[in-house]
């Protein structure tokens, strides 16, 4: 069976469940159900879990996450594997606006774009948009940030009041906890209904 490898672009000032939501969705992900047992006893390889899920950032250092929180990545762009599925998150506007204007990071998400699948959470969707990946697609973002991304990018026909929207190649999603949203329906696209739903279920998210 098919292990689909996921890597989750972080940065400072990134919004901590943007990429947490997500981190454990595909994590908690299982083929089936009697592998959730052993999930939470630590006792499924890694060999059988349908995701591999890492954390990418420019130059691999520590960074800090939006109120403090420190993470560590797992790669830098130089050393991180190719992915089947990268997530882009978001974060408060400060953020978004340091990431815009970091050239490699937008290159990155260009890059990848060609060989990945590409999805945002939250104001993730501004990184898309710099890197000119959602020109001439609808997309979403945090409802408190619709409206900048419509003035910013009017060649994007933004949509209001969904928690996802699926363009083929490229999936965005709203605010926030609207990532586990989206990536249960990842899920749902890359394996089937009734592993979302265990995931779902895994999680207590219904």
């Amino acid at each position: 069976m098919k292990q689909f490898h996921v890597g989750i672009l972080i940065f400072d000032d990134v919004d901590a469940m943007d990429f947490v939501g997500p981190y454990e969705v595909f994590n908690l992900s299982t083929n089936k159900e009697s592998d959730v047992p052993k999930l939470f006893l630590n006792q499924l390889p890694l060999k059988e879990k349908p995701f591999l899920v890492n954390t990418v950032s420019v130059d691999g250092e520590p960074i800090t996450v939006h109120n403090g929180l420190k993470v560590q990545p797992d790669f830098s762009f130089d050393t991180a594997p190719g992915f089947d599925v990268i997530v882009v998150p978001g974060g408060p506007y400060r953020g978004i606006k340091n990431v815009s204007g970091h050239a490699s990071i937008i290159d990155w998400i260009t890059q990848q774009s060609k060989k990945s699948l590409i999805v945002s959470v939250c104001t993730g969707a501004f990184l898309l948009a710099k890197a000119g990946l959602l020109n001439g697609k609808k997309a979403t973002t945090n409802q408190a940030a619709l409206h900048l991304l419509q003035k910013s990018y009017p060649e994007i026909e933004v949509i209001r009041d969904v928690k996802y929207i699926d363009q083929g190649d490229i999936v965005t999603s709203a605010g926030i906890s609207s990532g586990i949203d989206m990536s249960l329906y990842i899920v749902e696209r890359l394996l089937d209904e009734e592993a979302a739903i265990r995931t779902a279920n895994t999680i207590e998210y219904h």
